[in-house]
């Protein structure tokens, strides 16, 4: 099939080249056929005045092709010199190729090339530091995550990596975390709009300090109001001034 298909193009651009008004109707398995066990029979060695009767091709030609005994016998003969040594060519190919493919059953190819001692070497005190650095980015992250969840809740709209990306920015201050959102020094990955979108409204503008005051109430151990308030004792009434008796006295009067 592959001499045939290589038949075929050959006189095809043969034809067009020479005759480009010609009907190529004609040309069909039949002539390719015939073209084929022409040059088959004159061998290699491809066609010459003594293998190969140009006058009897011409006129079979002629036949399926009108026109075609027009074009000059040299060119012809060039053409079908040509089209011998692209058939010998292909045959070759189709003759090792079973020699190949016998030897590659024969030999088994290994599915990866053997590698270098120093390179396993290399590879194997490789592979204990990529575990650190492994090790090292997880201990981060933990490291990052309560800030993280205070953030979020701060701040709703932020997603997890834009709370860690302001922290990392931060290195892992919340305080100064919470004021870099809130001042909006900054912007923080492209898909977060801004701080004072993402704030709450009582958390908004000049309301930084409720911010701070929220943030240190809930992670620095002040727990209430009541911790805030300055307790003093009442004074006793014997230690009252005498202008405040002499007061109380008039007004009973």
């Amino acid at each position: 099939m592959e001499l045939e298909r290589i038949v075929s193009a050959a006189l095809l651009a043969f034809v067009q080249t020479h005759l480009p008004e010609a009907d190529l109707s004609g040309l069909d398995e039949v002539i390719f056929s015939y073209v084929l066990g022409v040059l088959e029979d004159l061998g290699p060695s491809g066609p010459s005045e003594d293998n190969f009767d140009m006058e009897a091709f011409t006129e079979m030609m002629e036949a399926y092709v009108p026109g075609f005994a027009h074009i000059p016998r040299g060119i012809i003969g060039d053409m079908m010199q040509k089209l011998s040594g692209q058939l010998s060519g292909a045959r070759n190919k189709e003759n090792l190729q079973p020699q190949i493919s016998e030897v590659q059953g024969q030999v088994p190819i290994s599915p990866e090339p053997l590698r270098r001692p120093e390179k396993l070497k290399e590879e194997t005190r490789a592979s204990p530091a990529a575990g650190d650095n492994q090790d090292e980015a997880a201990s981060a992250e933990e490291e990052l995550l309560p800030g993280v969840e205070v953030l979020l809740e701060v701040f709703p709209t932020c997603s997890v990596e834009q709370a860690q990306w302001v922290l990392a920015k931060a290195r892992g201050d919340l305080e100064e975390a919470v004021q870099m959102l809130v001042e909006g020094k900054e912007e923080g990955p492209p898909a977060w709009d801004g701080p004072n979108q993402d704030l709450p409204r009582r958390l908004r503008g000049p309301q930084k300090d409720e911010l701070k005051s929220f943030i240190l109430q809930k992670y620095m151990m002040v727990d209430s109001a009541e911790d805030q308030k300055v307790h003093r004792p009442m004074a006793p009434k014997e230690a009252q001034a005498p202008d405040a008796i002499a007061s109380d006295s008039e007004a009973a009067c």
